[in-house]
């Protein structure tokens, strides 16, 4: 019996999976790190945060993003990655140009 499942759809899940931990491990460091403040962002701009990380993820290499410290991000850099998430979505912005800028914030956080 021959699969119908392509090796492309595999690649696709595949990296789909991992987008999505990497993004589930970053929020929940995020989200230790905030403590109560998390508490205030609302479950909107949660679920941009978490769609804009995993754009971003896509966007950046693995080495770059292991290099990040999730757990050293304010509540303003949450607030400008919300901002930039939502402009991207609402097409206020082009989305790689709002990504580009989620990169450079999430690089000024790479541990040393």
């Amino acid at each position: 019996m021959i699969s119908d499942v392509s090796n492309e759809s595999i690649g696709l899940r595949n990296f789909q999976i991992r987008k999505e931990r990497a993004v589930e491990r970053a929020v929940e460091k995020v989200r230790h790190n905030l403590g109560e403040k998390w508490q205030d962002i609302s479950s909107i701009d949660i679920d941009t945060f978490v769609w804009a990380l995993g754009e971003t993820w896509a966007m950046m290499g693995y080495n770059s993003w292991n290099d990040i410290c999730f757990s050293c991000i304010t509540i303003d850099g949450v607030n400008k990655i919300i901002e930039h998430g939502q402009n991207a979505h609402d097409h206020k912005k082009p989305a790689p140009a709002a990504f580009d800028q989620i990169h450079a914030l999430l690089d000024a956080l790479e541990q040393k």
